[in-house]
């Protein structure tokens, strides 16, 4: 319940600049994204360590664009002295009804895969590596905040199929169910002209 109260709230208060830029903007000639993805760093931050995304996103055809993403998280689990890393590479589709460049509103489907090792001093678990696979459907809006600058709200879910022995480990911070995303995404050829 909180995590939709969250959603709702963040949704209205970016819901003014989303419409009043896009509808000052032609951005049908948008063809590739790189972003950060900043929910490794908030699952990782929980955890008491770091992590974070990346993305790219290519336009395929109007309406259409794959996205890559990969991800990285290094964070203490409950036992004692055992710590986790762990690498994300996942493939998303994502179909925009409304526009032929890469923004406004957009529905996403893919997949990927966690691919997880334990290590440390402590007590370590009798499978030191985990793969997870899951398949995550996706609603966003993507918007222009400044002209170098995408902000992309997203919500989604995510359903895990575990390939795990130490599930009471996994289950802190692979998340499964609904989830809220926040992505920054940079132009840095509009960037790099502004600063000239």
């Amino acid at each position: 319940m909180k995590r939709i109260s969250a959603l709702i709230v963040f949704a209205l208060i970016f819901s003014f600049p989303c419409n009043a830029q896009n509808n000052t903007e032609d951005n049908d000639n948008i063809d590739n994204i790189y972003s950060l993805d900043f929910s490794y760093a908030f699952t990782s931050l929980f955890n008491h360590g770091w992590g974070l995304g990346l993305n790219y996103e290519r336009r395929l055809y109007n309406f259409l664009s794959v996205k890559g993403n990969l991800g990285h998280m290094t964070f203490m689990t409950t036992l004692e002295d055992v710590y986790s890393t762990s690498v994300s590479v996942s493939l998303f589709f994502n179909y925009y009804p409304y526009s032929h460049g890469l923004d406004k509103f957009y529905l996403s489907i893919g997949g990927g895969c966690d691919f997880i090792h334990y290590f440390g001093s402590g007590d370590l678990p009798d499978t030191t590596e985990d793969t997870l696979i899951h398949i995550t459907p996706q609603l966003g809006w993507k918007f222009h905040v400044l002209p170098f600058l995408m902000i992309d709200p997203s919500v989604r879910y995510k359903l895990v199929f575990y390939n795990t022995n130490n599930y009471s480990e996994v289950s802190h911070f692979v998340n499964p169910g609904l989830h809220f995303g926040l992505n920054f995404n940079l132009f840095l050829d509009k960037l790099f002209k502004k600063g000239k």
